[in-house]
């Protein structure tokens, strides 16, 4: 018997095994639970959309809430890492938070809050819980980067972790297209958004 042989997953589906094939499922499940939501994505269609067999789903992933949760897991450390790049340069925080806002603005997708709570009914407390954590470290980490400018004296102080919760939320205006359209561009909404925002956060002059 071969090497292989004893490897292979009993039943293991041709063309699986390898972690490109998993991510490759990974990303595309995510984009299209972004796009359409919990309930019309079917491991089929992640299937059919990767070009591989829904036993080749399975075999990664048990069933649609397992393969929901780590799609999330994954999109959140994208996230994660992506604005830890654009925050942690040098720069001004006024200048970071936009390009932040730029970056987010232009993933348009299904809103985080509103998937949440169509999937919750078929998720465990322990897969809430786990995407929640990593929900949470991407706002501790913009909090981190709030409570430096407050001790360097870049911003007023404040609630870091509110303002956190406060500036991703208001970034969730990108799939209003009332908001975002023809006449009004991602960039010009991000530099409203952040504007905004500045106008709060500007130190104020002590008496």
């Amino acid at each position: 018997m071969s090497d292989e042989q004893v490897k292979r997953k009993p039943g293991r589906p041709k063309g699986t095994g390898s972690i490109q094939t998993m991510q490759q499922i990974l990303r595309t499940a995510a984009f299209l639970f972004m796009d359409q939501g919990f309930e019309k994505v079917s491991l089929e269609g992640v299937a059919k959309a990767c070009g591989v067999t829904k036993a080749s789903v399975y075999y990664y992933f048990n069933n649609k809430s397992h393969l929901f949760t780590d799609c999330l897991q994954f999109v959140l450390k994208m996230a994660y890492d992506n604005t830890a790049i654009l925050l942690l340069v040098d720069g001004t925080l006024k200048e970071r938070l936009l390009s932040v806002a730029v970056r987010h603005m232009k993933n348009a997708h299904v809103e985080f809050e509103t998937m949440m709570r169509e999937a919750s009914s078929g998720l465990s407390l322990e897969q809430i819980d786990s995407i929640r954590a990593s929900e949470n470290a991407l706002h501790v980490l913009i909090c981190s980067v709030f409570k430096k400018a407050m001790d360097e004296g870049e911003i007023a102080v404040s609630d870091p972790l509110l303002l956190a919760h406060l500036f991703t939320a208001m970034l969730t205006v990108r799939n209003r297209k009332e908001i975002i359209n023809d006449e009004k561009t991602v960039e010009q909404a991000a530099f409203e958004i952040v504007e905004l925002l500045w106008a709060g956060l500007e130190p104020r002059l002590k008496d």
